[in-house]
């Protein structure tokens, strides 16, 4: 009996030794396995800074550039250095300028591969061919030290410019949009990765997930978005999972629309009612915080064969006067006047 309770004694000492140990370790490797490109979470979305992603949007956008444009800050690289970033871009030229990052199954696939990634991980991924990782390997021995850091920066900056107003506003306006397009938003926070380089728009978003890539130039691309309309992207981009071109009940209600006037749906029509949705709850959610914005839709003159129509139909909507449907068949007839 002696020897079989020491035993038990033994047994229990060595479980709780054993439980001790991994409730020390825990924390230290869940910070190990920590994502180094994560720089915040909010309640509704995660902000990365991924080094493959940003590299991946650097040789895109060199590569749609004429062939004879400067490579930026090719003066203070080798030889060898300029040579290994040519031949990246040569290569994404050749192979991927022409493919677009939004509607192309390809850049999609290259873009949901690379996020998988470390800045010291060389891309092993189906989606990555291996001609192309030996493209991308050998131009991130020349970015990680002469563009990075730069990049890295902005993005990071960017993020903590915007973090108090992200903070205040990204529950009441996010659930604004979705009130007003009559969908749900998916299940778990928005991926946001911030890019020096984003497309030729600044920033667009693929779903299912849902999953943003929005320039952290804050001026974007050209340098020419107003104040706030940084912000209105960040609210507008995700807002694609909520609205689309089929599906979503501001499509049917266009097309029901349409279909009483016996015309087609007007094309694009769904995403000049994305923008005016998403940059009204913008607005009016800068508005409680004492900020003015106007819609960058108007701004930046986009959708505007469309303007005239939302701005004479819109508000009522807005202010719940009329139904989804009602609004659609106004802002068409108005178009069509």
């Amino acid at each position: 009996p002696t020897n079989v309770m020491n035993t038990v004694i033994r047994n229990s000492v060595q479980l709780i030794c054993i439980w001790l140990t991994l409730w020390l370790v825990a924390p230290g490797a869940q910070a190990q396995q920590a994502d180094p490109s994560l720089i915040a979470t909010t309640d509704r979305y995660e902000f990365h800074s991924n080094f493959w992603v940003n590299l991946h949007h650097f040789l895109y956008a060199q590569a749609k550039k004429p062939e004879d444009g400067k490579l930026p800050r090719g003066r203070s690289l080798s030889r060898a250095q300029w040579q290994a970033m040519n031949d990246a871009i040569t290569w994404y030229r050749e192979h991927l300028a022409d493919k677009d990052l939004l509607f192309d199954e390809r850049m999609y696939d290259i873009k949901r591969a690379l996020i998988r990634y470390e800045p010291d991980d060389v891309p092993d991924h189906a989606a990555v061919t291996e001609e192309h990782r030996a493209r991308l390997e050998a131009a991130a021995r020349v970015y990680r030290n002469h563009y990075w850091p730069r990049h890295d920066h902005q993005n990071r900056t960017v993020w903590a410019w915007n973090e108090s107003l992200i903070r205040a506003l990204e529950n009441g306006v996010l659930d604004r949009i979705a009130d007003l397009a009559q969908e749900p938003w998916p299940d778990g926070r928005i991926r946001v990765d911030l890019t020096w380089d984003a497309n030729w728009a600044g920033a667009y978003c693929t779903t299912h997930p849902t999953h943003a890539v929005i320039t952290s130039r804050q001026g974007g691309p050209d340098n020419s978005w107003p104040p706030g309309g940084w912000l209105e992207l960040l609210f507008h981009e995700p807002s694609h999972a909520l609205i689309d071109p089929n599906n979503s009940a501001v499509a049917k209600a266009i097309a029901a629309a349409a279909n009483e006037l016996g015309v087609e749906p007007p094309r694009g029509l769904w995403h000049g009612v994305l923008f005016y949705l998403s940059g009204s709850a913008t607005r009016d959610g800068l508005a409680a915080e004492g900020i003015e914005h106007s819609l960058l839709m108007h701004d930046e003159a986009i959708f505007s064969a469309y303007h005239e129509a939302l701005s004479a139909s819109m508000p009522a909507y807005l202010a719940g006067d009329i139904s989804l449907d009602e609004a659609m068949l106004r802002v068409v007839k108005v178009y069509l006047e």
